[in-house]
């Protein structure tokens, strides 16, 4: 089996936005190999990079705008995302996941990435996911196993 490292990103103080770490608290409670890490929080930008180094697959599930139905989930590989074009970023620190992303890709970083994304409902200020969100969760987590059993 690939060392595989799941990360959920977003914020848990922004509704639907934190989408990503919810789903790494379930995931924990499942049985996976010692070949498969969860990590789960707030991260972004280039702290996001650090995690990617020992691993031959990376998973991602974040909240993002597709421009679907809330709801929607959807597995992405690094090419069918949007690329970053840095314009008028000065600092690595508010770096998005797509700058990350596209920064690992200039680095020819030869992880596998895949990002498992989610149709927010909504992202105002909130500690609670919107119910469709929350029961949109075992099937965020059936993708997961789905690409890690690739």
């Amino acid at each position: 089996m690939k060392k595989t490292l799941i990360v959920g990103v977003g914020s848990i103080l922004m509704g639907d936005d934190g989408v990503g770490p919810r789903v790494i608290d379930e995931l924990e409670k499942e049985n996976f190999p010692p070949e498969v890490r969860l990590h789960g929080g707030d991260i972004s930008g280039m702290d996001l990079l650090k995690y990617f180094h020992d691993n031959d697959l990376v998973v991602i599930i974040d909240a993002a705008d597709m421009n679907e139905k809330p709801g929607t989930v959807r597995v992405l590989g690094m090419s069918e995302i949007k690329k970053a074009d840095f314009n008028d970023k000065f600092s690595t620190h508010g770096m998005a996941l797509l700058e990350t992303l596209t920064l690992a890709e200039k680095l020819e970083m030869k992880q596998e990435i895949k990002i498992v994304a989610v149709q927010p409902e909504d992202t105002s200020f909130n500690l609670e996911l919107s119910d469709l969100i929350k029961n949109k969760i075992p099937s965020v987590m059936e993708e997961v196993k789905k690409i890690i059993k690739e």
